[in-house]
């Protein structure tokens, strides 16, 4: 059954959060996925430093690639692996914004994106004064393009529920289930 945590209050029309352990869990795993996406940023994972495990394994999946494929691969790679963070950054955030702000659905997308863009921005600037990595404003917008990507998504599927709900029925009892 679907329970939507924010629920609007019969008596004064008020938009409630949702409950604190949800709450907590729900920035928790925000807190997890930024500290995920800066630890990845690190010098640790840079592209000299993936490119062998990368390319063994792109060697056992695809055998018999010319050094040139396998850099170009290597890259794309990386970069779907920019657009996946950010773009489940995007949702996690979303979520506990929207859970937390008891706000509509547009400004907690909006305020998911604009974390999403400013979590990007400190990753480039970190990279920037690496020795071994480059940040780039390309990526913030390809990190922001991840982000916006889920964000819409989210949106676009709470607001289907959303219309669901109050288009469809209430569902019927089944003649099988006992009464």
């Amino acid at each position: 059954m679907d329970q939507n945590p924010l629920a609007t209050s019969p008596i004064d029309g008020t938009v409630r959060t949702a409950p604190r352990p949800i709450l907590i869990r729900a920035w928790l795993a925000v807190a997890a996925c930024v500290s995920l996406i800066l630890w990845l940023s690190s010098d640790s994972f840079s592209a000299s430093a993936t490119s062998g495990l990368l390319g063994r394994l792109l060697d056992l999946l695809i055998p018999d690639l010319d050094a040139r494929t396998l850099a170009s691969l290597h890259f794309l790679v990386r970069k779907s692996a920019h657009v996946a963070e950010y773009a489940l950054l995007g949702v996690l955030a979303f979520r506990a914004l929207w859970l937390s702000l008891g706000t509509r659905l547009l400004p907690a997308g909006a305020l998911a994106l604009g974390l999403v863009l400013a979590v990007a921005a400190v990753d480039e600037s970190r990279q920037a004064r690496s020795a071994v990595r480059t940040g780039s404003a390309l990526d913030v917008a390809l990190d922001g393009s991840g982000g916006l990507a889920a964000v819409g998504l989210a949106v676009a599927h709470r607001r289907w529920r959303r219309g669901r709900r109050e288009i469809l029925p209430p569902a019927q009892p089944s003649r099988l289930s006992p009464s």
